[in-house]
């Protein structure tokens, strides 16, 4: 007899499956695909979004802009055309490769409808493991969580439990 899910793993895999009866699928589709990839070289990840108004799928613009309040990056919505635009901050660039990769694909997310920072964070790393990522890359993916410190309560109030919810979340994906 099969196990069902309770608690957290019901509600990811609750939350999964409407993002592709909701045609979102493009924000988690790449969890299946074993296409070899350099998964730390930011510029192997295209991402695909959605458009606000249309729902249709959308390439994101992404562009850097150092005079923003954020420091690594934040997701907007063209006003007038729906179209989702994620901007890099000025700490992005100082960035290795591999953070930089993580935090795309954390802000893809967003311009797939995902709210929520946590659900972000975990279908980014989902998303990652499922292209390759060694136990050392996301090791140090936890080492620079954990070096945050403070963080806005929708981060889970610091760095160290935003991944280990992130963490929580991506292991009742599989």
């Amino acid at each position: 007899m099969a196990k069902r899910p309770t608690g957290e793993k019901s509600c990811l895999a609750l939350r999964v499956l409407a993002w592709f009866a909701l045609g979102l699928g493009p924000a988690v589709a790449e969890l299946g695909q074993t296409e070899q990839r350099d998964v730390a070289n930011p510029d192997h990840f295209q991402c695909h979004g959605r458009n606000h108004f249309s729902g249709a799928i959308d390439v994101p613009i992404e562009k850097q802009d150092d005079s923003g309040s954020w420091p690594y990056a934040a997701f907007f919505i063209d006003p007038v055309l729906g179209t989702p635009t994620i901007v890099y901050g000025h700490r992005f660039r100082a960035l290795d490769p591999l953070m930089q990769a993580f935090i795309r694909r954390h802000e893809c997310q967003h311009a797939n409808n995902v709210r929520d920072e946590i659900a972000a964070n975990c279908t980014a790393l989902a998303q990652m493991r499922s292209q390759g990522l060694t136990p050392q890359q996301e090791a140090h993916l936890e080492r620079w969580h954990m070096a945050v410190g403070q963080l806005d309560p929708q981060y889970g109030g610091n760095g160290a439990a935003f991944w280990e919810r992130t963490v929580r979340c991506a292991a009742a994906a599989h």
